[in-house]
Parts: structure tokens; sequence; C-alpha cells
């Protein structure tokens, strides 16, 4: 049968539609996406969508941060809001004044009509009313042509430069293919090298603000093998103060001291508060392990697992988990990003004198909450083979699509991250296979 012939009965029996590929019906929480960034230094519109709630009761805020002038609003302060349009798309103008087209960060937020924040006029960063009085958010960074930008786990990062010693450490820290980089399996490189008679570290930078929910670190090599004096950090930061910078750790590392058992720790900073760290052993020889923290209001859960992700933990899997329960002490998410960086404790060189490399499997972010179920839809084929689909699903979700010929035997054939409600995605060709039927499976 043909692939246009297996379309066509797709089609007549309704399971491109929805009917197979998900079940729907689950009322989704409003939210906001930007779906054009303009580019850095150019004076083009910000515009994105709103979805699940009704344009006319509602506003988006937009605020834009301008290194060494903070935050502002945009377009003005009068008006401070831009008004949603019937089908939810929305448009602003973000270069109204000063530096604007050089801003490096751009947050709006979803709003009710009486939204009443005063206009944000340069604070460094975001006051706390302007995120309280917001029903959903989106954030994201630009890229300044002048560093580096790689794409790692399905997210952009910015990789760090420094031509003096910055923190931590102090450090030298490289943005080179040499320090950073990724292999043909799309796993991440961090290597500390040596040019010169000096230290070059490493480190990447997302671009997005993640939020609340699941922060997962895959790693590729035996974390009891690190070089005593060097550090792998897993970790959420914020450049301004405010809740300890935000930073939640998950630190790989022996500080120097190749005696001690422990070679990790869990930390919520500030780390030499009572309670606010935990030290714990990553097995010898083990070159398969994963990390993660799960951030909510009130807590923070850390776990730590041999081999990949599992939701079920059992006495084989679970290497140390810990639950961090001082709510007070619990950063609230703001604009912090995650990093992974591999560095020098003290800017010490390494034990030995030896050059470090790390390799990171993956990185995921899975919002908390029970996900929405993804719906294949708007089916076309492609005159080069395959057909094209639209996702309908929960953006930072991992969608598994997998295809069979009759119903029992299923077979995977991608998984896509969902970067938006709506992701126009690629499938291969199914007459070549023998398929008839799709189906998505939501990852744990």
């Amino acid at each position: 049968m043909s692939a246009r012939a297996i379309l066509a009965s797709l089609c007549r029996a309704g399971f491109l539609s929805g009917a197979l590929l998900a079940a729907g019906g689950a009322s989704a929480a409003p939210a906001i996406e930007i779906t054009n960034v303009p580019p850095y230094g150019s004076s083009e519109n910000l515009s994105g969508r709103v979805l699940d709630a009704t344009p006319a009761a509602h506003r988006v805020a937009v605020f834009i941060y301008v290194p060494g002038a903070g935050w502002w609003s945009k377009p003005y302060c009068d008006p401070a809001l831009t008004v949603i349009q019937p089908d939810g798309r929305w448009t602003t103008d973000i270069t109204t004044g000063g530096a604007d087209a050089f801003a490096t960060k751009i947050t709006a937020l979803l709003v009710s009509t009486n939204y009443s924040e005063p206009c944000v006029t340069g604070p460094p960063s975001l006051p706390a009313g302007v995120l309280a009085q917001a029903l959903a958010s989106a954030s994201v960074e630009r890229a300044d042509p002048a560093i580096r930008w790689i794409r790692f786990s399905g997210y952009e990062w910015w990789v760090k430069e420094s031509p003096g010693l910055v923190g931590p450490g102090p450090n030298y820290f490289s943005a080179g293919t040499n320090n950073v980089w990724l292999d043909t399996q799309g796993r991440l490189h961090l290597r500390i090298t040596n040019r010169s008679n000096q230290w070059h570290c490493a480190e990447i930078v997302s671009q997005r603000t993640f939020g609340y929910g699941s922060y997962r670190f895959d790693l590729d090599f035996p974390v009891d093998d690190l070089n005593p004096n060097a550090v792998l950090g897993l970790f959420t930061w914020s450049d301004h103060a405010a809740y300890a910078h935000r930073e939640i750790d998950i630190e790989c590392s022996r500080w120097g001291n190749s005696n001690d058992v422990n070679n990790a720790q869990f930390v919520v900073q500030p780390w030499d508060a009572s309670g606010h760290l935990l030290r714990y052993a990553v097995p010898a020889g083990l070159t398969h392990s994963t990390h993660l923290f799960v951030w909510e209001t009130n807590r923070i859960r850390f776990q730590s697992l041999k081999g990949g992700f599992s939701p079920t933990l059992t006495a084989t899997n679970l290497i140390r988990n810990w639950t961090f329960a001082d709510a007070s002490a619990v950063p609230q998410t703001g604009d912090e990003n995650v990093r992974i960086n591999l560095w020098l404790n003290n800017g010490d060189p390494p034990v030995g004198n030896a050059e470090v490399e790390v390799v990171v499997r993956s990185f995921e972010f899975i919002p908390l909450g029970t996900p929405l179920p993804a719906i294949l839809g708007n089916p076309a084929l492609l005159s080069g083979g395959g057909f094209q689909a639209t996702l309908l699903g929960q953006p930072d979700r991992r969608y598994e699509i997998q295809a069979s010929a009759d119903l029992l035997d299923w077979q995977p054939l991608t998984v896509v991250l969902a970067t938006n409600r709506q992701n126009e995605i690629l499938l291969p060709d199914a007459a070549a296979a023998g398929w008839r039927f799709l189906r998505t499976l939501t990852r744990p």
C-alpha cells in the first residue's frame, strides 16, 4: 500500500485526528508563548500568542533587561500592557528608547486586565509583585553574536568565556571547542585544559528560565574517578542576589581531599546554613548515573540514580535521595538559568596536572503536575517521502511517537520535545516499513 493510501485510510478512520493517537479532554491552564524573538541589535517587534485564556479579559506585560541599565517595562509606562488579538496573538515594540536593541533578557507575562504593578524603570531584578500577578510567563535570552552558543538536549545554551579570573574558583573559562563540544551522539563534553601554563575551565548557561519542575542531568562518565581538585556543577543560578542567587546545586567533587569517601553533594544555598547540604558517594566503577532535583514552592527533592532516570525507586537503582523541606528557605523562581560547569576548586591545578574531562549525556526539564496528553493532527504528505504533522502537547514535555502495522506490536519512531503547544514534526514514510497506525506516549 502506498504512503498516500495509508494516510487516506488513517484519515478516514479518524486516527490522525486524535482518536487513536491520544485521548484529549483535559482542560489546559492558561499559557503564553514567545513565537518571534527579534535578533540581538535589531528594532523588530516581539510577538507571541496566548492559549486557553479569553483575549478580551487578559493582557500581556513585557519587560526587557539591558546590561548596565536593568529591567524596563515595554513598550512604555503608558501604555504598559499589550492587547491580545481575538485569535490569541500579540505584538509588542520592545525598542522604544536607549539601548533597548541590546537587551539580553525578555520576559512576557499573561495578566488580567486589572494588572496594577507600577512601571518598571531600571531595577537589577524584576520586583516580586510583577511576577506574583502573572497567570503564566515566558522568558528568553538573546544571543549576542560575540558569544558562542550551542544546542544541547533540545535547548539553546551560551558558552562562558573570561579573559581574566572569575568565579567559581576563581578560574579562567574558555568557550573554545577544546573545552566545550558535542559529539556525534549529541553528548556534551566539558574539559579543563592547559594553555601556556594557564588552566582553562568550561561552563554552559541555558538561554531559558525554566521555573518550578524537575531538573535531570544524565552523566556518562565515572563520577568516582573525577580529579579531586575538579568540580562538576549542575545547578540553577541568578545574577541577582535575591534568594542566595536562586542557587540549587548538585556538585560532584572531593574538594581537594583525595581521601574523602564522598564525591558528591546536594546543596540549597547558602551552603553553610544548617541543614542546607548533604554529602554522599556515587559508587566506584559506575559509568552511567542520573542526578536530579524537583523544585517546588515549599520543598526541593534530590535524587541520584544508577543508570538512566526511572520514576520507580528501588534498592538497585537508588544511590541517594534527600528532601530539603524548609519552606522558608526554598528560593522562589525568577530569572534563574540552568548551568553546567567544570572548574577547579580554589583555582588549584588538577592533581597530577592532568587535563580533566566529563561527559553529560543529556539534560531534561519536566514541568510539575500531570501532563496533558498529546494529539497528532494536520497530516500532510511530503514529496520526498514521509509526512508532516502537528503535535499538540505541553511545552517541555517529551513525547515518544510509535508506529504499528497491527495495533499490537509498536515500534518507537522518535522522541519529540514540545517547545510550544503546537509543534511541527516530520515523520518517515509509513509505507516503507508497512506501518498503518501511530500513537504518542508521554515520557515520564
